[in-house]
């Protein structure tokens, strides 16, 4: 693979930058100059961040990934970014980025392994080979941050980890990819969504609960004190046990924001029901956000009280990340 001078890759670890250890341990340990050595890339800017797995990471990451990619994007020299990053949690690190970094017209494109770098079949060298087709080509100008894997483009609104060990670990439920790789050419089938953005900022801390069966407001009482944001995973179309609906009221009252989605995979939440369901859940002043995952609601929301946005303004970015 030749030189690519327009485009950063940024690297932070994650399978595709690990080898076993002397202990039989994989662990991340490869720096970016040592990646992209060995798929061969030549006039390549590599920018090494950090060496560990994503499940290892904090907000303060986030924030400190986020400034750094806009800190890249800025150079008028890059026409695109690649973050390489652990499969466990990169959804994440993409919804921050496209909440941070959604006004520039460079697309930032996220990828990794699920194979580490010793296998002789891994899919880290073609995962960052496409990713790097992408973060160059002309028609993934509008494309915003997406993820990259095995050949096909998810953006980072819709995707989601469906898979433990396969090679196809993302997909997005219910949307599919927004492009494929065919050879180095790169198909985009829809460009993203313009939403309002951002400052990059370390989240507040917000509450995820997800419901089972059998959970009462005392106990979703007990999961939500000394924070100040919530996300509710409900059942279904966005309900709840009948006793958790005067807790989200109380919350409110308090000046404490509720977000509701779904455990459910496709789909999105709507207030249908009564007797507990997403109607009582709604006039106690929760908000719905359709089918954006529970774990990207928290950042919306740890991001938007990290910014100091007023209640209204709060509502407004909900509803606007709650369509694709």
């Amino acid at each position: 693979m030749t030189g690519y001078p327009h485009v950063r890759i940024i690297t932070t670890g994650g399978t595709i930058a690990s080898l076993p250890q002397d202990n039989g341990d994989l662990a991340a340990s490869l720096s970016g100059e040592e990646l992209v050595q060995r798929l061969g890339m030549a006039s390549v800017q590599v920018d090494t961040l950090t060496t560990m797995g994503s499940f290892a990471f904090n907000y303060e990451t986030l924030a400190f990934i986020g400034e750094r990619v806009i800190e890249a994007l800025e150079s008028p020299d890059v026409q695109g970014v690649v973050l390489t990053h652990g499969t466990d949690t990169m959804e994440e690190t993409a919804f921050y980025l496209s909440l941070t970094t959604g006004h520039y017209m460079k697309p930032v494109v996220l990828t990794g392994a699920q194979l580490d770098a010793s296998n002789p079949h891994g899919d880290g060298p073609n995962n960052l080979r496409n990713a790097v087709c992408i973060a160059q080509s002309e028609s993934a100008r509008n494309i915003g941050t997406v993820i990259a894997f095995a050949g096909f483009l998810y953006a980072a609104r819709e995707v989601r980890k469906v898979d433990t060990s396969a090679l196809e670990a993302f997909d997005s439920p219910g949307w599919g990819p927004v492009g494929r790789m065919d050879g180095d050419r790169v198909i985009v089938l829809r460009q993203a969504d313009r939403r309002p953005v951002l400052n990059v900022k370390v989240p507040v801390p917000v509450a995820l609960v997800r419901l089972g069966v059998g959970m009462t407001g005392a106990e979703f009482q007990q999961m939500c004190t000394g924070y100040k944001g919530v996300v509710l995973e409900a059942f279904g179309r966005g309900n709840a046990h009948p006793s958790i609906h005067s807790e989200i009221s109380r919350l409110v009252q308090q000046g404490v924001p509720v977000i509701v989605t779904s455990r459910c995979i496709r789909g999105a939440v709507r207030p249908v029901y009564g007797g507990g369901g997403g109607r009582d859940l709604e006039r106690a002043g929760a908000w719905f956000a359709g089918d954006l995952a529970g774990e990207k609601a928290r950042i919306l929301l740890g991001l938007l009280l990290a910014n100091n946005v007023g209640w209204q303004e709060m509502w407004r970015f909900v509803e606007a990340y709650s369509r694709p």
